[in-house]
């Protein structure tokens, strides 16, 4: 192979200043909790998009309003409980009729139904700005939300796509920091995902898959910045705020040295633990709680290129590739190690399907794991030259999948 370009390589490039988390003795006493109240913050943009299962309902609802062509009725079961809506979609005049106080009554009397038109009519129906009564732990909480259906026959194809979450601002150690949550609509787990980003990153549009690591599993335990904590969500608010608030308290905790091998990397989530262990920019050995580890997320950064590997994988299952080896053990006696980072290595599996030679294009760490480009730039896809000899006898761009 010869001719083979990737961006990655030029963007991260070895310097620049990466640091070590700052490690708390064990033995420090716990603190009094540091609160952050939050509040409903609707985006521009889509946080995350899921497939919504339905309940299929062969008989009429209760007053339903007249017939308009193809009619399809039924449930959108979002997760947990009370949480079902009653839908009734006439595609033929692009109407979507939602119960949102989750009755199957239809009256035009009935409370808490809405009517929404599709941006354009045809077997893809989009229709925006659907403002959704969502039950979790955090209480019932607004969730503004758009909905593409597509008609398959016999049933239809929902898609959610979220774009709403809950937000507030958090002074930990000094440091600044937007947390939030964003709802689990779908999954087991009726927390979701919490928001952490430095505060000075918050307008940056994110996605819970992968975008900059930042989101990460809601944990009751989370080891943030060289400080564990207890974390806790309050569903009654305090006083004056409108939305749940999430409770910060210091931990004292044994630590033991973790010396990572590999460069450039902006994000380490540490899962299945004691704590759900968060390092950003570390370098060398950090110190973090002292017990078994799965194997990490990883975020690469450098000149405004990102990579990202996600060994626990994405909220549903995909996953793009996991460290060789097995869990973590860190404890007080002797340093563990992990190897993850860059320089990432642009690599080429070749196989064989009948007649054809089948090229698959792959981007690794020193670790062996797996590596996909947070910002694609599609327009430039990595190319290939194959060579008999000095004679170059094909050649080629990758496609994107």
């Amino acid at each position: 192979m010869a001719g083979l370009t990737f961006m990655l390589m030029v963007g991260l490039c070895p310097g620049g200043g990466l640091r070590a988390a700052d490690a708390v003795p064990p033995g420090s006493p716990a603190s009094t909790p540091v609160t952050a109240s939050l509040e409903f913050k609707e985006t521009p943009y889509i946080i995350t998009s899921q497939v919504v299962p339905q309940t299929r309902q062969a008989t009429p609802f209760a007053h339903e309003p007249a017939a308009a062509g193809n009619t399809t009725r039924g449930f959108l079961n979002l997760a947990g409980s009370g949480n079902a809506i009653p839908f009734l979609w006439q595609r033929t005049a692009g109407k979507l009729y939602l119960n949102l106080n989750h009755r199957p009554d239809f009256s035009t009397n009935a409370p808490g139904v809405t009517v929404a038109h599709a941006s354009s009519l045809g077997t893809v129906q989009m229709f925006n700005n659907l403002h959704l009564p969502f039950v979790s732990l955090a209480g019932e909480r607004p969730l503004l939300a758009d909905l593409e259906i597509y008609d398959l026959g016999s049933q239809p194809y929902v898609i959610l796509m979220v774009r709403s979450f809950w937000q507030g601002r958090v002074t930990l150690s000094g440091r600044d920091w937007q947390v939030g949550l964003v709802p689990n609509t779908l999954g087991s787990s009726e927390e979701g995902r919490l928001l952490l980003r430095s505060w000075e990153r918050r307008e940056r549009p994110f996605t819970i898959a992968a975008t900059g690591l930042d989101t990460i599993p809601f944990s009751r335990k989370l080891f943030l910045d060289g400080h564990a904590y207890g974390l806790k969500l309050v569903t009654n608010a305090p006083a004056g705020a409108a939305g749940p608030a999430l409770q910060f308290a210091e931990q004292s905790v044994a630590l033991g040295d973790l010396k990572i091998t590999g460069q450039f990397i902006q994000r380490l989530v540490l899962p299945d633990g004691p704590y759900l262990v968060v390092l950003d920019q570390p370098a060398g050995v950090v110190k973090i709680p002292t017990g078994n580890y799965g194997q990490p997320d990883v975020l690469l950064a450098r000149n405004g290129t990102e990579a990202y590997s996600l060994a626990g994988g994405l909220p549903g299952g995909a996953s793009y590739g996991r460290l060789s080896g097995g869990r973590i053990s860190v404890d007080e006696k002797a340093p563990a190690e992990l190897t993850a980072g860059g320089p990432l290595t642009n690599g080429v599996t070749a196989s064989r399907s009948g007649e054809e030679l089948v090229l698959s294009y792959h981007l690794t760490g020193i670790g062996g794991e797996t590596y996909q480009l947070a910002n694609d730039n599609r327009t430039h896809p990595p190319e290939f030259a194959i060579r008999q000899g000095a004679r170059k006898i094909a050649s080629g761009q990758f496609e994107f999948g």
